[in-house]
């Protein structure tokens, strides 16, 4: 009996006196951060020749044929597309265009959202999820902006007038 107790002892000894093995480690954690999206004015909006009287207007579809008391064979006539890059994959946004007024003219704008996804409501304010490339990167998209300008103060025949128009696009 004597001998297991201090067998028992000696174990106990022994097993309080092994030490335990272990090993840490630092380690970091990675990420890049995106690029804020880019909007760019890929081709200027321009609707031509005016007539230069106060009350002449004239408005583009969104094929870019002018109507009105525009010049429909100028050949400055262009639809203008703004191109919006650098996205993220799979991500809602909601784009709105404004137009405004100058001292000589009013713009009110439509547009119309390319290459957006099931999501897109052509010419309104639309939530829609960017598509996906074949190499998942997201394509850009791009906006026809045309609409209704108006002339509210007489021009001088042959100077260049101009109004502005914001494009606003907030992602989810």
């Amino acid at each position: 009996m004597k001998l297991n107790k201090k067998i028992i002892a000696l174990a106990m000894a022994s097993a309080a006196t092994t030490s335990v093995l272990a090993v840490d480690g630092v380690y970091q954690a990675t990420v890049v951060a995106l690029n804020e999206p880019t909007l760019t004015n890929t081709t200027a909006l321009h609707f031509g020749s005016i007539a230069p009287t106060i009350g002449s207007s004239c408005s583009m579809d969104n094929a870019g044929a002018v109507t009105g008391d525009c010049d429909l064979g100028d050949a400055n006539i262009s639809i203008g597309l703004v191109t919006l890059t650098d996205l993220i994959a799979s991500s809602d946004l909601t784009v709105n265009v404004t137009g405004s007024s100058s001292a000589e003219l009013t713009f009110a704008p439509s547009w119309d959202i390319n290459g957006a996804g099931t999501g897109d409501s052509d010419g309104i304010a639309a939530a829609t999820a960017t598509n996906i490339s074949v190499d998942g990167v997201p394509s850009p998209i791009t906006l026809d902006v045309y609409g209704d300008l108006t002339v509210d103060a007489a021009l001088t025949g042959g100077d260049t007038y101009t109004v502005d128009y914001t494009v606003n696009v907030v992602f989810q």
